[in-house]
């Protein structure tokens, strides 16, 4: 490999080691649109345009839609792709199917939504709609293709705590396979601060000079994050504190969306608003008197949703897509959810007949920790 040129800032300087991973085999990104991935695929593009990744590697890029992610996080990462193909990537989307997708498992197959306090184990919403269908995809590429991910450590300590044990695929937003030769995160050890600064422009002028049509969606990133910078002064020179948004699905049960229906974005649409009472209905879900249950070791076990309580909670929630004037659910997802309710469909090893419903005076007992139901299938 020729010597890397003296202009280069050390800051964003990959290691000799990456490099040489990089130029010695093909690989592909995996992209969700959010500020981290944005970060290693625009990254990845100046080092290319730099020169310390060579023309020969055909870069490519795999990206995860969920299809009930926001309309305004759609649009930087349609933009951010397109300018990407322009340079030479080659871009694909993978979206979950049908029985994958995050509200027809809750309302048609019965799955009850993640608790906020679930920090432990993976989120089968995750799994559902991101990494098996990023999974299905991966399994095309071959087995030498080299998979890049935006994750990073410092995101929060349970996040933190799964890259440790399990690596990229547990909790990672793009869904990766288990830890192997074949999965690397590039920018795990970037802080935040780093990803800000990269994305909002702040690095030399011999950066920006190489990537002028990236920078301005870079920056669009950042406004929509909301980013802040909070000086802290003691008795030595601190770096700021720095803040930004969390994004999840629309309505995500594991993430509070409140902030986001007052952000910028959302006082420019005050029907968003509305978003809000999609968390009532979660709440209605983790109460028992609305789920199946069964009896394991003397104890009550609960379960999924039970029939009655998807069809009214999801009359609710269809008056809540009417109100805030964005598609959740489709007419294919509709037809989907009521052949569920026909066919009696639960999630693996639940069934009527292998479980009861408890009567409304039980409510009124100590309310337990919400437990999701065994199974996805």
């Amino acid at each position: 490999m020729k010597p890397l040129p003296l202009s280069i800032p050390v800051r964003f300087c990959p290691s000799r080691e990456m490099l040489a991973t990089l130029n010695g085999r093909e690989w592909c990104c995996s992209f969700s649109g959010g500020k981290d991935s944005t970060t290693l695929v625009t990254w990845l593009e100046w080092l290319r345009r730099v020169g310390m990744v060579q023309s020969h590697v055909t870069p490519r890029l795999v990206q995860s839609d969920t299809e009930v992610e926001y309309p305004f996080l759609g649009d930087i990462s349609s933009r951010v792709t397109a300018a990407l193909v322009a340079s030479g990537w080659e871009c694909e989307k993978v979206r979950p199917r049908i029985h994958e997708k995050l509200y027809n498992r809750i309302f048609g197959i019965g799955n009850v939504p993640v608790h906020p306090g679930n920090k432990k184990r993976m989120r089968w919403c995750t799994r559902s709609t991101k990494i098996d269908p990023m999974l299905r995809r991966n399994r095309r590429i071959g087995p030498n293709v080299l998979q890049l991910s935006g994750v990073r450590f410092g995101e929060s300590v349970s996040r933190d705590a799964k890259l440790r044990v399990a690596g990229c695929s547990a909790g990672g937003e793009c869904g990766l396979p288990d830890v192997s030769e074949r999965v690397q995160g590039p920018i795990i050890d970037w802080k935040l601060c780093k990803v800000i600064e990269w994305l909002n422009g702040e690095m030399e002028q011999t950066i920006r000079d190489m990537i002028p049509d990236l920078l301005p969606l870079m920056r669009d990133l950042v406004n929509v994050y909301e980013v802040t910078r909070k000086e802290e002064y003691g008795f030595w020179e601190m770096p700021p504190k720095i803040t930004a948004a969390r994004f999840g699905c629309i309505g995500c049960p594991a993430i509070s969306n409140e902030k986001i229906t007052k952000s910028r974005e959302g006082k420019r649409h005050p029907e968003w608003a509305g978003i809000r009472r999609i968390y009532g209905i979660w709440d209605q879900c983790y109460r028992r008197m609305n789920r199946c249950v069964r009896t394991v070791n003397g104890k009550d076990g609960y379960g999924p949703l039970r029939m009655e309580a998807r069809k009214r909670l999801f009359a609710e929630f269809l008056e809540i897509q009417r109100d805030i004037g964005i598609v959740l659910v489709t007419p294919e997802d509709i037809a989907f959810i009521h052949k569920c309710w026909a066919d009696k469909r639960y999630p693996r090893g639940w069934s009527e007949a292998s479980s009861y419903f408890l009567r409304d005076q039980h409510e009124q007992a100590q309310p337990r920790t919400p437990i999701l139901p065994q199974g996805e299938g």
